[in-house]
């Protein structure tokens, strides 16, 4: 674990699973944890969020209302100008999980492409990176990308699209971070895929408490998890695990421009 980066986790997500989040953020810091993010879901969690992570510099802070938040008739204007409320006087350090799920009927891809559209902007107004779900949403997402501009960059989370997206994504400045299916037997397509991906350009997750990767999966996943993560993708990119945990350290400082908050 020492060392090691973990680009995505939701540690309220992880209560709910009965996890305590207070004593896993000390187990971490104690197993040399080198950071990572913790996401936000929804548009009011960040008051919740912000404390649990304020005593580690290590750990960034991303807030933001994921497609699901397209549910319902309010006007999407009107959610986004409450979110931006919310999360006046905190410390965000991203924006995120933000983007397009079409595998699930979360409102209509109109409602979900204006949710996403104007949580960008946002982004750009604080000048922080992104972190972008995209589900089933390729097209729409590349149209998207493409036409788009990024301050600070971000990352795609939890890749499993197509590497026309991937390219899209890496030509607009974005990292694409990888998670506990490039683990699963049946999944050698997603393996070939972060095989392309630049080195440069790569950052590794545990999306917990999803997708425990292999041999825990089916379990309620946590951090500690990067480690048979970043095993394989070693394994993959046929180098060793320390070589890569420093990679993913430069890029992660690289996203942020420094190891801790700045």
């Amino acid at each position: 674990m020492h060392g090691l980066i973990d680009s995505h986790f939701h540690l309220l997500e992880m209560e709910k699973k009965g996890i305590d989040p207070k004593k896993l953020l000390i187990q971490l810091h104690e197993a040399g944890f080198a950071g990572g993010i913790d996401i936000g879901v929804s548009e009011n969690d960040i008051a919740i969020r912000a404390p649990l992570v304020a005593p580690y510099p290590n750990i960034r802070t991303a807030a933001g209302i994921g497609p699901w938040g397209a549910d319902g008739e309010e006007v999407i204007t009107a959610k986004t100008d409450r979110f931006q409320r919310n999360i006046s006087g905190f410390r965000v350090d991203c924006i995120g999980e933000i983007g397009l799920d079409y595998h699930w009927n979360y409102g209509t891809p109109a409602r979900q492409r204006q949710l996403f559209e104007e949580q960008l902007s946002l982004a750009r107004e604080l000048e922080v990176p992104v972190v972008i779900h995209s589900r089933d949403a390729d097209e729409d997402m590349i149209e998207i990308l493409g036409k788009s501009t990024f301050s600070h960059a971000g990352i795609m989370h939890c890749f499993s699209s197509g590497w026309a997206l991937a390219q899209t994504a890496i030509d607009r400045g974005l990292y694409i971070s990888f998670a506990g299916p490039i683990t699963y037997k049946n999944n050698q397509g997603l393996r070939e895929m972060l095989a392309r991906v630049p080195i440069e350009r790569l950052l590794l997750e545990t999306d917990s408490p999803y997708l425990a990767p292999t041999p825990h999966r089916g379990k309620t996943n946590t951090p500690f998890t990067m480690v048979e993560i970043y095993s394989e993708a070693a394994r993959i990119l046929g180098i060793g695990v320390e070589d890569l945990s420093i990679r993913i350290r430069t890029n992660f400082a690289n996203l942020f421009g420094s190891p801790g908050r700045s």
